[in-house]
């Protein structure tokens, strides 16, 4: 574990350092990422992706920190990562598992039954094979695979719905309980990441005294993430108006200069040194 940090940085991790379920990473984010670890940073990974696509991504980045899967639905803690045994946890292959978002199962009823009564076809990953979600979403197999490794929450597309249909959907959708999002072609339902967000900076709290939450984003999903922040950074989307639309939802927020894993460590090593040289004037 690290030593005591000045910030703990939240990212979003979907298309906000790299490209959509691209798992690779150069040379030169590898040495960005040991900047930050060498700082005692901790960063923690915010996706829509599943523990399985994560626990990847996090090999392939070097890094073992907790993160957040699915929307928020659950904060995956490495067992002993904080010295303390995390409260309402249970133990998950190597991890302490605190969830928050609803059974993947339940999450696919409530879902089918909603769009169902409002005559919204829909076709979700429950709905569709390993070759079917690579062909749709144009992922090799395996990563296909861990895709549909679902624990909580489902991405699903409209299909030949009348107009005004999908709002009356999410609405539906919301009276359940489930939080509803839309990314390109597919929408999801489950949870958000507020409330894992909370919880998570709680523990570093607790382990370290105050520290200063650091929070990137680029979607209208990171929108709970960006609020709960001590310094939300919106990161350019690619997405027509979503930045506009991102930086009216979270007035606190600034546009952040990240165009690259680089930019985004610089920025983030400019932040900690200038909470550390702010807690050791406080201490003088």
């Amino acid at each position: 574990m690290q030593s005591f940090p000045s910030i703990l940085v939240f990212c979003d991790l979907d298309d906000t350092l790299f490209e959509s379920h691209s798992f690779s990473v150069d040379a030169s984010a590898h040495r960005a990422l040991d900047r930050i670890e060498r700082d005692g940073v901790p960063l923690v990974l915010c996706s829509s992706k599943t523990r399985a696509e994560l626990e990847l991504i996090q090999l392939e980045l070097g890094i073992d920190q907790p993160f957040i899967c699915e929307n928020g639905a659950a904060v995956f803690v490495p067992r002993g990562y904080f010295g303390f045994s995390v409260p309402r946890a249970r133990s998950v292959a190597g991890y302490e598992a605190v969830e928050f978002g609803k059974r993947y199962a339940d999450v696919v009823g409530l879902l089918n039954g909603a769009a169902g009564r409002l005559g919204v076809k829909i076709r979700g990953f429950n709905d569709m094979s390993v070759a079917d979600v690579a062909i749709d979403c144009d992922l090799p197999l395996l990563l296909a695979r861990l895709a549909k490794l679902r624990e909580y929450g489902e991405p699903f597309r409209v299909i030949d719905a009348r107009p005004g249909a999908l709002p009356r959907l999410f609405r539906a959708l919301n009276a359940t309980g489930l939080d509803c999002t839309s990314r390109g072609r597919y929408h999801y339902a489950g949870a958000n990441c507020r409330d894992g967000v909370q919880f998570l900076r709680g523990l570093y709290r607790r382990a370290f005294g105050d520290v200063i939450t650091v929070a990137f984003g680029d979607h209208g999903s990171a929108v709970p993430l960006l609020l709960h922040a001590h310094v939300p950074l919106v990161v350019q989307s690619r997405a027509s108006g979503e930045t506009t639309h991102l930086l009216r939802d979270v007035p606190t927020a600034r546009l952040s200069p990240v165009d690259s894993v680089g930019a985004w460590a610089d920025v983030v090593l400019e932040i900690a040194s200038a909470a550390q040289r702010s807690r050791s004037s406080c201490w003088s």
